[in-house]
């Protein structure tokens, strides 16, 4: 038969101290007693003669006392109204017989012996055909036969078998057989009840065992295994002892009523938590116990539970760096492992990469858990070969990694986590380029919308004679452009530059392809012209004119700037006109319909002066004229 046992973290008994193989004793076997209805397993029938005795079972009825032509329990008597008698030697009756190796050390019994005819014994009889003491019933001539019946007791015994049996004997008398009743029986015997104390002092044999709960080392987790084993009487406890505390007990199903009670080979498995036991060193075994107690006990398997998770790792880089960096590659994330017995290293490295930047696993929005064999420092990550993320493979991840140790412990609540950006496309143009200052120049870009943070501009400057600058890199949004000390223009700085710039961000992506422009006019310095002014401009049909004042130190021309829209296009008429005295004036024709969005002045430059411009912006309605 083979049973299955689970345990649990309650320990059913403090229990016995498993100490070895163990040898209780005994049991009893009972038969035709006990509530009904009445039953016998053990006591088997013989009859060498069955045209002249006869046996029956009758468990249950009440006893027969007296000559009857009934019988009651288990009986054996003569077959009634026989013609002849009953030849020498023809024997009946009933037997209990020990298991193999173990005997009969005791009997109580509810029997009765029964003749009313010399040359009958009835008789109880151990395995030699010895009669028990006090347990025949010799014929009385007196008393007219010979009646035995009551209950008795035989202790002190020590036989492989017991019957209780009718023989004819009639040498002993000097008889040639044995006479038979005709409307009574002649002689009976009869077993109205028996228990019969078994002495088994063998211990059951275990066959074989199997399973991880047999299996020394370290352990964790839930063990479990099968132990196989046999008995003469059979097997009716299977006992798991740990440090020799008694931890679980399983019954097999014995009926004892039958001379070996219980499965003759059993199977029996097991499961143990180890969570139940503390971490360390312990000692398994399971014992078989017999119908009589006696136990035989495995050899202590020697286990070290181990029911703790490796820490978490620790020092988690991408790409070699901390986490909240951007990369444009492949992320390979590193880390260090913590420290572990010998005896159980770490075995796996377990991980899962989330979307965002998280602090702990998120319900939804991970990839699938990943497991890699160990010993292992690192493992790659590309966003864009796993299905979660392949189609919007750029953004920011958190990678949570936890560890696993050699006999299977792991705990995701142990886990380390690294997050980082990952974009592969390069910024959009600057938004702006402005320059401010009038050499050196401060060139600053407008930031555009991107992913990763912005960290890098990269620029060029070219000559309007073709010299260009190889391209430079400066950290943040804004740069500094000095002509006079780039090698390429510091022998004559002075002309018109164009400076081209682009972005980079903080995963490293650039493309000088995204890109804006800005033009430079770097002049030759001078003396600050003398202020000119713009007093007054006045609008009269096409006629603008326009009067002014500049400082006396001023002679020569300046040039009257006026500019104009007409059917959505801008235009400019202009004129040179005298200073004189600190004054100067001047009529300029327009188109019919124009407007005249401002006027301009220009101080023509000299070997003395700087040039200079001043402007005045003009709001008068085009008239007609």
């Amino acid at each position: 038969m083979r049973r299955a046992l689970a345990l649990t973290a309650t320990m059913l008994a403090a229990g016995s101290m498993a100490t070895g193989t163990a040898r209780a004793g005994s049991y009893q076997v009972t038969a035709c007693t006990g509530a009904t209805p009445s039953v016998n397993d053990a006591w088997q029938p013989f009859n060498n003669n069955a045209s002249y005795l006869e046996t029956s079972s009758n468990c249950g009825s009440s006893p027969i006392t007296g000559g009857s032509s009934a019988t009651s329990g288990l009986a054996a008597a003569d077959v009634l109204q026989l013609t002849t008698n009953v030849p020498p030697g023809a024997l009946a009756g009933w037997r209990f017989d020990a298991p193999p190796g173990a005997t009969i050390s005791a009997i109580t019994m509810d029997r009765d012996l029964y003749e009313q005819s010399e040359g009958w014994d009835p008789q109880v009889v151990d395995a030699e055909g010895v009669p028990l003491p006090g347990e025949t019933c010799p014929f009385d001539a007196g008393a007219g036969g010979c009646e035995l019946s009551g209950v008795s007791t035989q202790a002190a015994l020590d036989t492989p078998s017991i019957a209780i049996e009718l023989l004819c004997n009639p040498e002993p008398v000097q008889l040639s057989a044995c006479a038979n009743g005709f409307s009574e029986h002649d002689a009976r015997i009869e077993l109205n009840g028996a228990t019969v104390t078994i002495e088994d002092q063998q211990a059951p044999q275990i066959t074989s065992t199997s399973g991880t709960l047999f299996a020394a080392g370290l352990a964790h987790g839930v063990l479990s295994g099968t132990i196989d084993g046999s008995d003469n009487s059979g097997v009716q406890y299977v006992r798991l002892y740990v440090d020799g505390t008694q931890l679980a007990q399983q019954t097999n199903s014995c009926d004892f009523s039958q001379p070996a009670p219980c499965p003759s080979t059993s199977s029996n498995q097991f499961s143990l938590n180890t969570s139940t036991l503390s971490s360390g060193p312990h000692a398994i075994q399971v014992a078989l116990i017999d119908a009589a107690g006696n136990q035989a006990l495995t050899a202590p398997v020697q286990i070290t539970v181990d029911n703790t998770a490796p820490s978490a790792p620790s020092g988690l880089q991408v790409n070699g760096q901390a986490s909240g960096v951007w990369i444009n590659q492949p992320a390979t994330i590193s880390w260090s492992n913590p420290s572990q017995p010998a005896d159980d290293p770490i075995s796996q490295v377990n991980w899962i990469a989330c979307a965002g930047s998280e602090t702990s696993i998120a319900a939804s929005g991970c990839e699938a858990e990943q497991h890699l064999s160990s010993p292992v420092g690192s493992f790659t990550f590309n966003p864009d070969q796993y299905p979660a993320f392949a189609s919007h493979p750029q953004g920011v991840y958190t990678v949570f990694v936890w560890l696993q140790d050699a006999i299977g412990n792991t705990a995701q609540t142990n886990s380390a986590s690294v997050n980082f950006g990952y974009q592969t496309s390069p910024p959009p143009p600057p938004t702006t380029i402005t320059v401010s200052g009038s050499g050196p120049y401060t060139i600053t870009l407008g930031a555009p919308a991107d992913l990763a943070p912005l960290t890098t501009s990269h620029w060029t400057a070219c000559k309007s004679a073709g010299a260009c600058t190889p391209p430079q890199t400066r950290a943040g949004l804004s740069f500094r452009f000095a002509p006079s000390q780039m090698p390429q223009f510091e022998r004559s700085p002075f002309g018109r530059y164009t400076i081209r710039a682009w972005l980079q961000d903080a995963a490293g992506n650039t493309s000088p392809a995204s890109s804006a422009t800005v033009t430079i006019n770097h002049a030759r310095p001078g003396k600050p012209s003398p202020q000119i002014r713009i007093r007054h401009v006045t609008r009269t049909g096409v006629w603008l004119r326009v009067r002014g004042s500049a400082d006396r130190a001023v002679a020569g021309d300046v040039t009257v700037v006026a500019g104009y829209t007409l059917d959505r296009r801008s235009h400019a008429v202009q004129m040179t006109v005298r200073v004189g005295e600190g004054k100067w004036a001047g009529a300029l024709r327009l188109p019919q319909d124009a407007h005249t969005d401002r006027v301009t002045v220009v101080r023509h430059t000299s070997a003395h002066w700087r040039a200079q411009t001043v402007a005045r912006y003009v709001h008068h309605p085009s008239t007609s004229g």
